[in-house]
């Protein structure tokens, strides 16, 4: 999760944050990063700091300087989440199937739905299938506002699960539907293969530094105007 902390006040911060589409939480009026900063004995800006799934502080320093053998590094040791992760509920409903909880914080939701239908009749259960459909949706609402706002990676990789899991499930017809519908959209595959380029150029940022791979990012401009893709690698050649 990336996290971003302004002290300046939301007039400033919330244009800037819709000029370069930025695809994670700004937040204005801040404290907490001057103090950060002081902790760690650093005054400049902007600065970014890296923690481990632990909560430790493994690195900071400029965000141009991070790079993905520190990202690595940090995640050494970290459980990995199950390839349904994204899709869990974790809740406790009095009388619902425990196998069918379980099976819904694993994010194995067709399974839970089955468990759930044998266990029909019985408060419990239906009271859990009306949490995970609603759970269904908020999950939609989640992916389309990330298609929305360009960020592409988990949110297709969310939606791909979220069919796969419920293929078989009414509540998959829907979820197919809105597959077919990206597909078929020409302005999202612009959208998809520009933030694959943008992807790219960010490695060589990573890799090389922003001034030896301003071209790539000046590709992506050239190449894929007025997109989110387009607005971020501009953003970061004017940084």
């Amino acid at each position: 999760m990336v996290l971003a902390l302004s002290n300046e006040p939301a007039s400033k911060v919330v244009p800037y944050v819709e000029q370069y589409d930025l695809p994670f939480p700004v937040a204005s009026g801040s404290k907490a990063g001057g103090k950060l900063g002081a902790m760690v004995g650093q005054k400049g800006i902007p600065h970014s700091y890296l923690l481990n799934p632990e909560g430790r502080l493994v690195w900071h320093g400029h965000p141009s300087a991070l790079t993905n053998k520190h990202i690595k590094a940090a995640l050494v040791g970290a459980d990995r989440a199950g390839p349904n992760a994204v899709l869990s509920w974790r809740g406790e409903i009095d009388g619902a199937p425990p196998k069918a909880l379980e099976a819904a914080a694993g994010g194995e939701l067709a399974d839970a739905f089955k468990l759930i239908e044998k266990a029909a009749g019985s408060a419990g259960a239906g009271a859990l299938e009306e949490c995970l459909t609603a759970h269904v949706a908020d999950l939609r609402k989640q992916i389309d506002a990330a298609i929305g706002r360009g960020d592409f990676g988990q949110s297709l990789a969310a939606l791909e699960s979220l069919a796969k899991e419920l293929k078989r499930h009414p509540l998959g017809e829907s979820i197919l539907e809105r597959q077919r519908e990206i597909k078929n959209d020409e302005a999202i595959q612009n959208e998809i293969e520009a933030a694959e380029a943008l992807g790219r150029a960010l490695q060589l940022v990573s890799n090389r530094g922003i001034k030896k791979a301003k071209k790539s990012l000046e590709s992506v401009v050239k190449r894929f105007p007025s997109t989110h893709a387009a607005k971020r690698a501009q953003g970061l050649i004017g940084g």
